[in-house]
């Protein structure tokens, strides 16, 4: 249910990226306004807007008087995301080591908490959004809303791939849980340069199933 004072634009945008970032709607799929007016029970006005922005971050490719198609990330697009991950998360790590609060350890540790059920349930869709939260909770605590932002369009189109690493790999959901733990010690020690370490192995692993 849209919160209050969300626009349908708004609702249209989020919908449309969470069926396509969970999987929903893999790349190729073929979506269109009659469709997805539809689907979301609203006029196209609201979904041609939602479907601009979802272009502009890479998501769809517009079919000019028929409706969108979903976009498939090729191999040199996901390295190219995962390079800026990469830089992004390393230096976000090294900055904030030991000196978090305890209510950043909080978010971190209730994050862990469900990420461990979803693992016992082999939650893959589950575990995905946790694995995304986890690693924007850290980008959060940089205080950087130009980081955020740049975390949260990373996030949309590397997901895609990360999810492809558990569905090929089961056990990775408990491996992935546990650098997570050691991320989050390390985050509260105060060595910088093993926090990095952690975090570039951690994210290291989706380049070598891709490739």
């Amino acid at each position: 249910m849209p919160v209050m004072g969300t626009t349908l634009r708004e609702v249209a945008f989020e919908t449309i990226k969470q069926k396509i970032v969970n999987g929903e709607w893999e790349g190729g799929t073929f979506l269109s306004e009659k469709r997805l007016s539809e689907l979301l029970g609203m006029s196209k006005t609201p979904i041609r807007s939602a479907m601009d922005r979802l272009e502009m971050i890479g998501l769809v490719k517009l079919a000019p008087n028929q409706g969108v198609i979903v976009q498939e990330l090729s191999l040199k697009k996901i390295m190219e995301i995962y390079e800026l991950r990469l830089s992004l998360e390393t230096f976000a790590v090294k900055q904030l080591t030991g000196k978090m609060d305890p209510p950043f350890f909080h978010r971190l540790d209730e994050n862990l908490e469900r990420q461990e059920h979803c693992v016992r349930e082999e939650d893959i869709v589950g575990f995905v959004q946790l694995d995304r939260t986890f690693h924007e909770t850290i980008i959060a605590g940089l205080d950087n809303e130009e980081y955020r932002e740049v975390m949260s369009r990373l996030q949309d189109k590397f997901l895609m791939a990360v999810r492809v690493t558990f569905y090929k790999n089961h056990n990775r959901l408990a491996g992935s849980l546990n650098e997570h733990k050691q991320i989050r010690r390390a985050l509260e020690g105060n060595d910088p340069t093993a926090a990095e370490e952690l975090v570039y192995h951690h994210i290291e692993f989706v380049k070598k199933i891709m490739l």
